[in-house]
């Protein structure tokens, strides 16, 4: 009877310890779903894969409007939001969509540039850049702009090309610099006068660089990032920075609430915000995709912006207002907007 226990036991003992193996040797997940640059993401993630161990599953958040990007959120079991605007982690977190976190270093990021609950936090900024084409602007007798008010010029009727307001980025981003810098009023009036130089608003950023490239538009409004980009790659493209009302274009991340693999998030939050991550874009050539806790001592910033005139966002306004903004800009000087 005794062997029988003995043997009961340890068939127990062996059982359990299979068990604890079996549960040690789960890898950790985590369900990523980015509206970030695929290349910047993967880079990202393969290095936090290497240095954590975890299991990264990666789902690009598909266009539309910002209800139809929350449902698929929803809908696809996500853990971490990687690379979306403040205006659209202000609304989630209006919808209770996220989880508060303050990753290890968040304090470093200004206050300004985070949630201060924190339902998410900016990790990267960029800013406000025209991308013109110099064949065109010889041909037309112009210097490349970088003011709001030269794309009023008479020889830029029907040479300026704009992504849709309605995807945010930095078109959105210079309707909502211009209205807070210089006043409903004047802003308004300067729409109106935008308005009439017949603009071409182009359904995805890829399409205003085509236009522009090919030589059909002279001028594009894009994240300067980009126009610096291409200004290297192709000798008959300039890049200038908006200098009258420009913006901080803030790209951040944030944990889903409800996130069945919490720990794994803000352990990628925490990296997110660490020099190592840092490190794999700029030696990467993400040389002008800022870090925000460099924001007040990135000397190459200073030395390429100057003295650029930048916003203090009111998101309760640039969130929740767009469609009515954009509504009433776009109808500035037209009968509706009398």
């Amino acid at each position: 009877m005794h062997k029988v226990i003995m043997m009961v036991i340890l068939l127990c003992a062996m059982l359990t310890a299979g068990c604890q193996q079996q549960q040690q040797e789960t890898p950790r997940e985590l369900n990523i779903c980015s509206s970030m640059e695929g290349k910047a993401t993967k880079l990202l993630v393969q290095d936090f894969a290497g240095r954590s161990g975890i299991k990264i599953n990666i789902v690009q958040l598909p266009a539309g409007s910002f209800n139809e990007r929350l449902e698929f959120i929803k809908k696809n079991n996500i853990d971490c939001w990687l690379g979306g605007t403040v205006e659209e982690y202000y609304l989630a977190s209006q919808q209770h969509l996220l989880q508060p976190y303050q990753a290890a270093e968040a304090y470093k990021v200004p206050a300004a540039m985070r949630s201060k609950e924190g339902y998410w936090t900016s990790l990267y900024l960029e800013y406000i850049a025209f991308l013109s084409n110099k064949d065109k602007l010889h041909q037309l007798g112009l210097y490349a702009p970088n003011t709001w008010n030269e794309l009023l010029r008479p020889q830029l009727h029907g040479e300026i090309v704009i992504p849709d307001f309605v995807y945010g980025g930095a078109s959105y981003g210079m309707l909502t610099s211009i209205w807070q810098l210089r006043g409903k009023k004047e802003a308004l009036r300067y729409a109106a006068a935008l308005n009439k130089q017949q603009i071409t608003y182009a359904d995805h950023l890829t399409e205003a660089v085509d236009l522009v490239y090919s030589g059909q538009k002279t001028v594009a409004v894009m994240p300067l990032r980009y126009a610096l980009k291409l200004e290297e790659r192709y000798s008959h493209l300039f890049a200038t920075v908006v200098e009258d009302a420009n913006r901080n274009l803030l790209t951040g991340a944030a944990i889903i609430n409800g996130s069945k693999n919490q720990q794994s998030a803000q352990q990628f939050l925490d990296y997110l915000m660490s020099d190592e991550s840092q490190q794999v874009l700029l030696s990467n050539g993400y040389r002008y995709l800022w870090h925000v806790k460099d924001y007040p001592h990135n000397n190459l910033r200073e030395e390429l912006l100057g003295n650029v005139q930048v916003p203090n966002d009111d998101l309760s306004w640039t969130a929740i207002e767009k469609n009515e903004i954009i509504r009433q800009w776009l109808s500035a000087g037209t009968e509706e907007g009398k």
